[in-house]
């Protein structure tokens, strides 16, 4: 008879050997599986340890959709199961330094999207406002008739029309008159007689008659009358109206051109409340009257009001003009342009090379080869075509004046990246 211990000994011997077989098994392929796994589905790094462990130009792979997700080598997000995408980390600017990745780009870039660039040059810089005046009195015409002063016939006449412009010394007619030549030729004969106070009275005869000093000379050095009176303008005017014509009698009387005076016509403009700082007396002003196309005045500002009207928040401004032309009527509505404010010898930029946004203003610096860099600046006084900058930029440096926002787009994106991948959120 077998005893019971002698055959329980072998039967468990058996049993460890074959469990412990089955356990090197699962062993082994639990490693496999967790090794895969690993390789497809790799452990998400911090932005932190994952900079502290690598170099910032290493290659790494990330998730499009959870940046947080960083391997070394290809696989999956754990998350979404998406492909991890290739990545080459690009040197990130310091954190205390504000600065906005530099871009680089293609020369054919440069080229199709015609990305044009400019200077920072010192200049001028001018507030202009444009606005909307109206004639607010006509002051009482000052005219001037232009008399032959003596008797005889028309036998010249300017060909200027009413409104224009004359200046004085210029011809404006001519007289056939018998009694001009008489008096020259009674001139000629007080130089052989020793009657000075006759000669003195002659001399200042013909000069009120519009003879030069230059050309008395000339009668008695040649002896030659002139045969015709040349009548001048007076002083500079405009020609309100013309009495007669060519071939006409005319007396000493006769009011053959009218010339119109220079008058100070007053001008009351309207600004916008936000544009009293920038209006002061003494300012640039220049009109133009729609009505009359191509006629430009230039004049001051003389005053502003103290108040503003309530009902269209307006400022009230007094300004005025010269102008001796007599087709400008009480109540005329005339464009008025006020040269405001004016900064000088500082540095400027093109309007167009400003890139506005809620975070402050920048522009793109040109820095070579194909490089470009966002940079931010502090903008000042802004005119039609140039604004002042303050701080940012300095004389000479380039910046972008077209395509710039397809490059600070490409820039802000750099921005946006770096900041997810580094765990923050984009400012």
């Amino acid at each position: 008879m077998i005893k019971p211990k002698r055959i329980c000994k072998p039967l468990l011997l058996s049993g460890l050997v074959i469990g412990g077989v089955m356990l090197g098994i699962m062993i082994e392929r639990h490693g496999l599986s967790h090794r895969d796994m690993t390789a497809e589905s790799p452990t998400p790094e911090h932005a932190h340890e994952h900079q502290q462990g690598d170099n910032h130009l290493q290659v790494r792979y990330v998730c499009p959709m959870h940046p947080e997700v960083v391997a070394h080598s290809p696989g999956r997000c754990p998350i979404c199961g998406m492909d991890l995408v290739h990545s080459k980390k690009e040197p990130a600017p310091a954190e205390d330094s504000g600065e906005l990745p530099e871009v680089q780009v293609a020369a054919d870039f440069v080229h199709n999207f015609g990305v044009r660039t400019t200077k920072v040059t010192r200049g001028t810089v001018a507030r202009h406002i444009e606005t909307i005046g109206r004639v607010s009195r006509m002051p009482q015409p000052r005219v001037t008739e232009v008399m032959p002063g003596l008797a005889g016939k028309l036998v010249a006449l300017t060909v200027k029309e009413v409104g224009a412009e004359v200046y004085k010394g210029e011809q404006l007619y001519a007289v056939d008159s018998p009694e001009w030549r008489s008096l020259q030729q009674l001139y000629l004969e007080t130089l052989t007689d020793d009657d000075a106070t006759r000669r003195a009275q002659l001399e200042q005869r013909l000069q009120s008659l519009g003879m030069s000093a230059a050309r008395l000379v000339q009668l008695r050095s040649s002896g030659q009358v002139e045969q015709t009176l040349a009548v001048h303008a007076p002083l500079d005017g405009t020609i309100v109206e013309r009495h007669l014509d060519t071939g006409d009698a005319v007396d000493a009387q006769s009011k053959v051109i009218t010339l119109g005076g220079v008058n100070r016509v007053p001008v009351i403009v309207s600004a916008f409340e936000g544009q009293g700082a920038w209006i002061d007396k003494g300012q640039r002003i220049t009109v133009r009257v729609p009505t009359l196309p191509g006629t430009e005045f230039t004049g001051q500002v003389d005053r502003t009001d103290r108040e503003i009207n309530f009902s269209t928040r307006t400022l009230p401004v007094y300004v005025g003009f010269n102008t001796a032309d007599p087709r400008i009527r009480y109540g005329m509505l005339v464009d008025v342009t006020i040269e405001a404010a004016a900064h000088h010898d500082v540095l400027r930029i093109p309007r167009e090379a400003l890139i506005r946004t809620g975070r402050g203003d920048r522009v793109i610096v040109d820095r070579g080869a194909g490089h470009f860099q966002p940079v931010e600046v502090v903008p000042g006084l802004e005119s039609d075509e140039f604004i002042e900058i303050l701080s940012g930029l300095e004389e000479g440096q380039v910046v972008v004046t077209s395509g710039q926002f397809l490059i600070d787009s490409e820039s802000s994106l750099r921005t946006g990246l770096q900041h997810m991948g580094d765990g923050n959120h984009v400012p």
